[in-house]
């Protein structure tokens, strides 16, 4: 039996299923398992857009999810939904970001350059004034400290970084070709693996205010963190950088 792809799946349907986790992720803090799944969909619909002319129509899907999302996070207070759509419309670049390069670069762009326009974008939020009105996709762990004391040595934003690989790994083993057990325990696996670490961890990792205090110029102890702050999204934002400007010489090239 030939297996299915999200091909099979309307473009709504991977909509629906992606705001509602996430909006579950946000919603259920206390246990915000959710979120390392809402984003999977949103990879699925990327793929839809190579597939067929719908390019703006699939785009707006994905926004509309990220409202969505940003939108849970205030508990859908109708004050809140002017920042929410600003977010959403900000880190939605990430997703036009990577259809801009593959367009010019090809298959050999994989997903991955998603992730790392994500984080370059949280780094960029991060060095702005408003960064204290910032919500980062980190936050959404935030009611469990205890699940990331390795953000020591990663970084608060290296939180993001996990909830969107695993994201990726469950879009892989069961949304790009159809289920595949073997990648779906490797999915589990990395959702997993850094909560149990974490707990064997002795010391207390970097959380939202700790994070903010450095970007914001306050006095920290010299450790580790305060020597190389976020170095994740750091590093994320010049890899993105590097690939835009490698997509926009080959298109160029290609005109001339």
């Amino acid at each position: 039996m030939a297996k299915k792809n999200n091909a099979d799946l309307p473009t709504w349907i991977l909509f629906i299923v992606s705001a509602a986790l996430m909006a579950a992720g946000w919603l259920m803090k206390p246990f915000p398992l959710f979120i390392f799944l809402g984003f999977a969909p949103l990879f699925a619909i990327m793929d839809k857009i190579k597939e067929d002319d719908s390019f703006w129509t699939n785009i707006e899907f994905i926004l509309l999810a990220l409202v969505v999302s940003f939108f849970a996070v205030y508990g859908f207070n109708s004050g809140h939904l002017v920042t929410a759509m600003v977010q959403a419309i900000v880190f939605s670049f990430a997703f036009l970001g990577y259809s801009f390069a593959h367009q010019s670069l090809g298959e050999r762009l994989g997903k991955f350059t998603i992730i790392f326009f994500w984080l370059g974008l949280e780094y960029v939020a991060l060095k702005l004034p408003w960064r204290t009105n910032t919500i980062f996709l980190a936050d959404a762990i935030q009611l469990r400290p205890e699940w990331v004391k390795w953000t020591s040595h990663t970084g608060y934003l290296g939180i993001s970084l996990w909830i969107l690989v695993c994201n990726l790994l469950v879009y892989i083993s069961v949304l790009r070709s159809g289920i595949n057990w073997y990648l779906v325990t490797l999915a589990l696996l990395a959702i997993v693996a850094p909560i149990i670490y974490s707990y064997f961890n002795i010391g207390h990792g970097i959380d939202h205010s700790q994070m903010i205090s450095l970007y914001t110029g306050a006095k920290q102890e010299a450790d580790q963190y305060n020597k190389q702050g976020e170095l994740v999204t750091r590093t994320a934002a010049w890899i993105s950088v590097l690939i835009l400007l490698l997509a926009f010489v080959k298109t160029q090239t290609r005109k001339k």
